[in-house]
């Protein structure tokens, strides 16, 4: 699992063009139609989305070093165990992993700006990506918002969160096509 900063913001960029076709297509039934009683509507995986890019954008440090021209090309490659961490929450895993808290109603109820908020946050991430150097990647640690003894480097963190989104954008569109 390799990836470098440019990879990274095609990788986000892509994930806002994705939304942003969400936003413009869906009526404010179809973001809030359930697949079945106990599955998430693409709202509610949206307000997911946003509750974890929301908590690990409050403990990144914005403490950049000087971006050197050819920090965008160079490969990072994550530690071993968040490497493990990073690709069970990916876009191709089908198991079901125990997350924050949505809603357990049969009915969702979450407004249309959601998808806003999640763009939001995807440019936020972006920002990120425009001022962090490859050292940066490696260097800054952030503190999971969920486990504080495990702490993640910058890009692992990048990587972690792109990927998560991936798999929940993906849960989302096939929500709304059901």
């Amino acid at each position: 699992m390799r990836t470098s900063i440019n990879e990274l913001i095609a990788g986000y960029r892509e994930i806002i063009n994705r939304a942003k076709q969400l936003s413009g297509d869906v009526s404010f039934e179809q973001i809030n139609k359930k697949p079945s009683p106990k599955s998430w509507s693409a709202a509610e995986c949206f307000v997911h989305l946003n509750n974890y890019a929301d908590a690990y954008l409050k403990n990144t440090k914005m403490d950049f070093s000087i971006k050197n021209d050819d920090d965008t090309e160079k490969d990072f490659v994550p530690r071993f165990l968040p490497a493990k961490f990073i690709k069970a929450v990916g876009p191709d895993v089908k198991v079901k992993l125990k997350s924050i808290h949505v809603n357990e109603s049969a009915k969702s109820n979450v407004d249309k700006n959601v998808i806003d908020q999640f763009i939001f946050y995807q440019k936020e991430f972006l920002d990120i990506l425009d001022k962090a150097s490859f050292n940066d990647l490696k260097t800054i640690k952030v503190a999971s918002p969920f486990a504080k003894f495990l702490k993640f480097q910058l890009g692992e963190m990048l990587l972690l969160t792109l990927y998560h989104q991936q798999r929940h954008l993906n849960q989302a569109e096939r929500a709304i096509n059901s």
